[in-house]
């Protein structure tokens, strides 16, 4: 049977009133009374009515967040600088991995606002539309509830992103520079398409031709597999190529593993160069040169977000872009410590 606020203000012969102004939070109540009650509450296990506390302190101390996968550490990462970031300001984490379907997104956030969450931190969106998106705002809108994204198209809501076409084009320009001219790219619609874009702009800047056949845009996730049949498709193609460029590490990983196989040593017939910088990334033989993403400093700018829209009225906020440089950290796997040319 639930034990009531009734019976543990009868356990500490004190009111119901001064036993709420603990529960909430509040100091005028005397130690030794707040003493007292507490005991109550620990002897009788007493647990607060959730939804009786929101509806007072108009708060649940939760905020929600949207990723499109749990298998990429990056996203990994992250969730765990926004909890610990979130954990110091009081605040609790309720995670939704969508893997990239939108039904899974629409129903995340709408069980958000049902739990009256004070903040949803909303990662790269698979709507299809601006209208679509445009609806998913609106309902955190319609509620009060502030939504932080990492998604720069989404022009309603505040925004902290990575600048994902310097960074490709960083990365795709130091190939260049290796001496590569055949460089392929895997990414596809699930990764950010600003690194198709940052790749492309490379090749414009250095008066060079993307061959579109050595392009591979994946259909579904990002995943390992999927680098790993990237690459086997590449080399069953015929098309010459020297380097790869991946639109995540995950993919890259694949990629190098399908390389392996087929007899194409990393670096010495093949660079590969992948995003993110991941732990793993550093640990793989030949360790992977990548681009870095400041995780850290992205997770906080989210919370601070979250935490600075929570005080204000939504209506009146003009919505704040944050935009990070990516740095490009050059390990082995692009083969620039080699001696030799590049024959392309």
């Amino acid at each position: 049977m639930k034990i009531t606020i009734k019976e543990v203000a009868q356990a500490a012969n004190v009111s119901i009133a001064t036993v709420s102004r603990v529960l909430n939070g509040k100091n005028k109540v005397k130690p030794s009374t707040r003493e007292k009650i507490l005991h109550a509450i620990e002897s009788l296990n007493f647990q607060p009515d959730q939804n009786a506390r929101t509806m007072i302190n108009k708060t649940t101390k939760t905020v929600g967040m949207l990723v499109p996968e749990l298998k990429n550490e990056y996203w990994m990462l992250l969730l765990d600088v926004i909890q610990k970031e979130l954990w110091e300001q009081g605040y609790t984490l309720i995670i939704g991995s969508t893997d990239h379907q939108v039904e899974k997104e629409t129903a995340f956030v709408k069980s958000f606002v049902e739990k009256r969450v004070d903040g949803i931190i909303y990662s790269s969106s698979v709507m299809e539309s601006a209208e679509e998106m445009s609806g998913i705002i609106q309902l955190a809108k319609k509620y009060d509830i502030p939504m932080v994204t990492l998604n720069p198209s989404i022009s309603q809501a505040n925004c902290v992103f990575g600048d994902h076409i310097q960074g490709a084009s960083d990365a795709t320009e130091h190939l260049i520079g290796l001496g590569h001219r055949h460089i392929a790219y895997i990414g596809g619609r699930s990764v950010s398409t600003k690194r198709e874009l940052g790749y492309r702009n490379a090749f414009m800047m250095n008066n060079l031709v993307v061959n579109e056949a050595l392009i591979q845009r994946i259909p579904g996730l990002p995943t390992f597999e999927a680098g790993y049949e990237a690459a086997h498709q590449l080399l069953l193609s015929g098309e010459p190529f020297t380097a790869i460029f991946c639109g995540n590490d995950v993919l890259a990983f694949g990629t190098i593993k399908a390389l392996e196989e087929h007899g194409k040593s990393v670096p010495g017939e093949i660079a590969v160069v992948g995003y993110d910088d991941v732990h793993s990334a550093r640990l793989l033989k030949p360790a992977l040169t990548t681009v870095r993403q400041p995780i850290q400093e992205i997770g906080r700018s989210l919370v601070e977000l979250i935490m600075d829209s929570s005080s204000k009225n939504l209506n009146q906020t003009v919505p704040k872009k944050i935009i990070y440089r990516m740095q490009l950290i050059v390990r082995d796997s692009c083969g620039a410590g080699l001696k030799k040319e590049v024959k392309n």
